[in-house]
Parts: structure tokens; C-alpha cells; sequence
């Protein structure tokens, strides 16, 4: 059975900050609060504490083994004779002294492994490779590795229909027939998964008060002004960029493309004119960022599904990439159960080359764990879920702005990854209504141009045009052009806390009035495996302080149980000395170091005034050098 990708639409029941950027420290500002700087990069830290992924490889089909039949599993651990890929299992953390002597002896390293581990290439004798200083284990990435669980399951393996991750970003489809031609697929050098072929489909005035995107539209001047914001989705209303389209609309569509029907991106759904509304509509319902611009992409086939989607997400991203869009907001996935998938993987790459902001809804699949949808299970994604609006008339769903929403899909991930990142009201969300829309398609009617809608469809765009305003804060205000890391990090370093589970708020709900007056690192430092860059910040006691360390990690293995590639560490010492380690919310606050997320806050609710010491300590960069972002808030 295909994965069923959704639109996730749920079923009804003043004054501007002037940063002042400090020569001597590259990538560091600050803007009327306490003083970050940049003191030095060491080499050699030790960093100490247990990672949840162990000292060794883990597959996620380790897990299924039992529920296997004999006969089956013992084809799929039939290595075929002309394998030259491997899995090679290195001691402990990976310097770059131990890459460089790999490739030196010929290996080429292709995905790696939580923990300590890579799928890798060899062409000669592999047996010489266990002689590697640092290597304690070679083995075969025999076809049992590179399938989906979720496959392993169906049916025995009789019949599957797939989407497969090549070597080098590459993918394909494949359906085979009968096991013997899976296996002999499976077996194949250029081979590295194969995963259940997803089909897609489809999942504000009161809600900028909430989020205080009025803060950022009054007192701070900001409407986004200057910014592109590209939408996938339905369509949009008539699907003409002449004065047949929405009021919402004129004059603001740099660009509008057919994918899924030809030349047709009309709204008969009414979906992606809401959704698009919410962004960045200006007239007399106004988006969060009214003057950014849009790239709209029309993914709906003639079914009313998402078949214009391609089966590589690059495509998607790098045609609104040339259409001059930096964010690219998504309401839809697939209900995977939290699983890291290859289309989850395709973002993280995106993100990891590209200067593009992406968000994803997080699903709508209800108050249950473990249901955030793919892609928003990518590491490098924004990932949004729904907290209630405030429009108590409309009943339960609407009454309490502080409560999450019931449909909205909750963390963690599979590998017990925070998500989502962040929430922001998603239930009666007033946004533009498509004229070819019938009534049924939503929650209730305003008017014949505007309707309400809702589910985590409606929060992520809300949120994508907060980004909006705060990219164009840091260009205007600061002076710089902040990095996808930088965005995601002010984000949730203002954001409220609703006291609820992170995996149900993620780091809270947004809060333009506190990302818009933060400290600042902008992806600074290359940091390698016992490197750390320390800073220090001058803090105000008496307001809450919050640090958030976010960076751009390397695409994950779909085969690994854990996705995390690189794997970096905040540690925050109070002026006292009391120290505070990343995403450890339980007393005493620094022995519980977090090996599988690549975002970590400190949180300290009652600081004392004085200087604290922030260092970013690099435990395991086995891919590359690893820059990062830093956003402190102390208001």
C-alpha cells in the first residue's frame, strides 16, 4: 500500500532595533540587550556525557528482524559476489585525521552511520581496510540493510511498489514482482534503500495578535518588504496573474507554475489560495508579511491529488530558487509515524547547499505520539504545528490560545527527535478564499473572497511569513543576510512557552516581539570533531534568557536509527558557575547531553545579571566542518 501524502487542512468540529556589529567578531551582533562576543576556537575538548546512539552502527531494520520468516531473512543477508559496499565501524568519534586515512587508502565514504560508522565504497581488497588504524569492524551492506521496515512487512516481500535512494542523491522507482527480483535489486552496487513509494496528497487577524506579527508590522516597520516566498500547493484561485485574480493577490506573483495539471494552476480545491493569503495576502485580510512577494507552484493533478509533485524535492526547490525565492512553505506530507524518509532526506540537502528556509507542516494526525509526517520529520526543516486560535465563538476549538490543537501530529520522531520545532495557530484561521472553491471545502464562511480554515496547513504559513518579516529585520535592521540556521534559531529562541511536552509545542509557539530583539551568530566557525568556539554575553537579570544553538547538519542515512550526522553540544556557564547543558530540562542541567537533535536551547527563566560563557563544542563532525547559528533573547 502507497503512503498517502496529505494537505493538512483538518476536518471541522515603532521603533526600529539597530544592531551593532563588532569588527573584530565576524557573524556576531547585537541589538539593545546584553553584549555577545566571540572569544577563541580550542582544539582538543573532551566532551563527556552518554549519546542515546551508543558506540555502534544501528539499522532501523535491526528492529524487525524477529517478525521475519527464516527463509526470507536469510536471502536478504546473502551478500552477492561482486558487493563493493560496506559498512565500516570506526572506534569513537571521527576526527578528521581518521576521513583523510580512509580516503587515503581508496575508500569513498557514502553515507554515515550513528555511531561512529559509514556505509562506504570499496573497490579493493576490502579485507586490507580492517587494517586501518581506527577501524575495528567490516562488514558487507548486505540487501537486508537497504530496505524500509515498513516494506519488510508487507506481504512478505511479494510484491512492492518503492522509491529508492541511489548512490550520490539520485532516485528511481522500482516494482518488483516477486522476492527473488527484490532481492536481486536489493543486491545491486548503486543501491543504498528502498523505502514505500509515496503518493501525495493533500493533509488571520486574532492569529497575528498571538504570534504579535502585529509587533513586527507597527513597531518595527516590517511587512516584508523585499523577501520572496514561495508556496506548493493546490492552486491559486483562478489561476491567472491578471486582474482575474484574487484581491489578495494583484501585483505580487513573480511567478506561477503548473506541475501537476498543463498549463493550469487554478484553485478548484481552495486549499493553496488560503494557505497562500496567509503568507502574504494584502487587502482588506492581510497576511503576516503583505508585501513580500510570491512564487506560487501548483502541485495538484487533474485527480484533485498531489501527482505534480516530483519524486526528487530538489526540483521543486531549485525552480523557485531561480524565481528568487529564500522560503518555501509546505502544507503537506505523508503519516510515516515519524520516520526519517528519502523525501525527508532530499530537504535536509536542499537546506545543507542551498540558502533556502523550508518549512513543512507537521500533519495532522492527530494527539497521538509519534505522528509527525514526512518531509517535516527533515532535521533542517522548520517544522510547524497547530496551537489554537482565539476565536471563542467558534466553540473548543478556538477558545484557548495557549492549548495545542487537538488534530495537530505530535513528536517525537522515530529517533526521538524533537518536532515539531515550533507551533502557531491553526484552527479558524481567516485567509483568502478561492473563487472556484465550493463552500464545502471549508470551516466556515466569511464572505465571498475570505473563508476559515484550519489544521497545521494554516500554521505554517502564518509562520512562513513571520520568517519572512524576520529575514527582512536582519537585512534592514542589521545589516546582514541571515542563513536558513540563523532564522530557524530566532524563531524558537523567542518563542513562548505554552507549558506543554516539546513534543507536542516543539520549543513553543511564535513570538515575533522576542525574535526581533536577540544576539546573534550568523553560521559562524568551521568547527572539526574536539574543536569548540567559546563567546560570552552580558546578561540583564530579572528577564527571562533564553540561547539557541541551531546548525545546517548533512543529510541523514534513511538505513540508520538515528539521523543525526553531526553532532555539536552548547554548554551556557552561569556568572556563578553553573553550568547548563543544551536541551537538558531536568535539575541538575548538565549531565544529559543530547546526541540526536541539531537544535538545543537553554531556557533560564530567572538569570542573574553578569557574564555568561557560551561555548559550542564540536563532540563528532564525521561529515565535512560543521558552522552554526547562535540567537540569545534576554527580554
Amino acid at each position: 500500500m502507497n503512503k498517502k501524502w496529505k494537505l493538512f487542512t483538518a476536518s471541522a468540529m515603532g521603533v526600529a532595533v539597530v544592531a551593532s556589529t563588532m569588527a573584530q567578531t565576524p557573524g556576531v551582533s547585537n541589538a539593545g540587550q546584553g553584549e555577545l562576543e566571540f572569544v577563541g576556537v580550542e582544539d582538543g575538548v573532551a566532551v563527556s556525557g552518554e549519546r542515546a546512539y551508543g558506540s555502534k552502527a544501528q539499522f532501523l531494520v535491526e528492529k524487525e528482524l524477529n517478525k521475519v520468516p527464516k527463509g526470507i531473512l536469510k536471502k536478504l543477508e546473502k551478500v552477492p559476489a561482486d558487493n563493493n559496499l560496506f559498512i565500516l565501524q570506526l572506534d569513537g568519534p571521527v576526527t578528521e585525521e581518521k576521513k583523510t586515512e580512509l580516503e587515503a587508502q581508496g575508500v569513498e565514504l557514502l553515507e554515515y552511520i550513528p555511531a561512529y560508522a559509514y556505509v562506504a565504497r570499496v573497490t579493493g581488497d576490502h579485507t586490507a581496510v580492517k587494517n586501518i588504524a581506527h577501524v575495528t569492524d567490516v562488514k558487507p551492506y548486505a540487501p537486508l540493510y537497504k530496505i524500509d521496515p515498513a516494506l519488510l512487512n508487507k506481504a512478505n516481500l511479494k510484491q512492492i511498489k518503492a522509491q529508492v535512494k541511489k548512490l550520490r542523491g539520485e532516485t528511481e522507482e522500482f516494482e518488483g514482482k516477486n522476492l527473488d527480483a527484490i532481492i536481486e535489486y536489493l543486491s545491486r552496487n548503486d543501491v543504498l534503500f528502498v523505502e514505500e513509494k509515496p503518493t501525495f496528497t493533500l493533509a488571520n487577524t486574532e492569529a497575528h495578535k498571538i504570534t504579535k506579527t502585529t509587533v513586527a508590522n507597527t513597531t518595527y516597520g516590517l511587512q516584508g518588504s523585499g523577501q520572496v516566498v514561495a508556496v506548493a500547493d493546490t492552486g491559486l484561485d483562478t489561476g491567472r496573474n491578471d486582474s482575474s485574480m484574487h484581491e489578495s493577490f494583484r501585483g505580487k506573483i513573480s511567478a506561477l507554475y503548473a506541475w501537476g495539471r498543463t498549463n493550469n494552476s487554478n484553485d478548484p480545491n481552495g486549499h493553496g489560495t488560503h494557505v497562500a493569503g496567509s503568507v502574504l495576502g494584502n487587502a482588506s485580510h492581510k497576511g503576516s508579511a503583505p508585501q513580500a512577494s510570491l512564487v506560487f507552484q501548483s502541485i495538484m493533478d487533474a485527480n484533485g491529488g498531489l501527482g505534480g509533485l516530483p519524486s526528487n524535492l530538489a526540483n521543486l526547490f531549485n525552480q523557485a530558487k531561480t524565481a528568487g525565492a529564500t522560503i518555501h512553505t509546505n502544507s503537506w506530507g505523508a503519516p510515516v509515524n515519524g520516520a526519517y524518509t528519502t523525501n525527508s532526506q532530499q530537504v535536509d540537502s536542499y537546506v545543507y547547499n542551498n540558502d533556502m528556509t523550508i518549512l513543512f507542516a507537521a500533519g495532522n494526525e492527530g494527539s497521538g505520539a509519534g505522528t509527525i509526517s514526512s518531509p517535516g520529520t527533515a532535521k533542517n526543516a522548520i517544522t510547524v504545528g497547530a496551537s489554537e486560535n482565539y476565536r471563542p465563538s467558534f466553540g473548543s476549538y478556538a477558545d484557548n490560545s495557549s492549548d495545542i490543537a487537538v488534530f495537530s501530529s505530535r513528536g517525537p520522531t522515530k529517533d526521538n527527535r524533537i518536532k515539531p520545532d515550533i507551533v502557531a495557530p491553526g484552527t479558524f484561521i481567516l485567509s483568502s478564499r478561492s473563487s472556484l472553491a465550493p463552500d464545502s471545502s471549508f470551516w466556515a464562511n466569511f464572505d465571498s473572497k475570505y473563508a476559515y480554515m484550519g489544521g497545521t496547513s494554516m500554521a505554517t504559513p502564518l509562520t512562513a511569513g513571520n520568517v519572512a518579516l524576520l529575514r527582512e529585520n536582519f537585512q534592514k535592521n542589521y545589516g546582514v543576510t541571515p542563513k536558513p540556521s540563523l532564522l530557524k534559531a530566532a524563531l524558537i529562541a523567542g518563542a513562548t512557552d505554552l507549558g506543554k511536552s516539546r513534543f507536542d509545542q516543539g520549543f513553543g509557539r511564535v513570538d515575533m516581539s522576542k525574535s526581533l530583539n536577540l544576539s546573534f551568530v550568523n553560521e559562524d566557525r568551521n568547527l572539526s570533531t574536539g574543536q569548540k568556539a567559546s563567546y560570552t554575553f552580558s546578561a540583564t537579570a530579572g528577564k527571562p534568557l533564553n540561547f539557541t544553538l541551531v546548525w545546517t547538519d548533512a543529510p541523514g542515512s534513511t538505513s540508520a536509527t538515528y539521523s543525526l550526522v553531526n553532532d555539536l553540544d552548547i554548554v551556557v556557564t552561569a556568572p556563578n558557575g553553573t553550568q547548563y547543558v543544551g536541551n537538558d530540562t531536568s535539575a541538575p542541567f548538565n549531565n544529559n547531553w543530547d546526541g540526536v537533535n541539531n537544535v538545543e536551547t537553554v531556557k533560564i527563566a530567572a538569570p542573574q545579571s553578569g557574564t555568561y560563557t557560551i561555548e559550542v563544542q564540536a563532540y563528532n563532525v564525521p561529515s565535512g566542518t560543521q558552522d552554526f547559528s547562535l540567537a540569545i533573547v534576554n527580554n
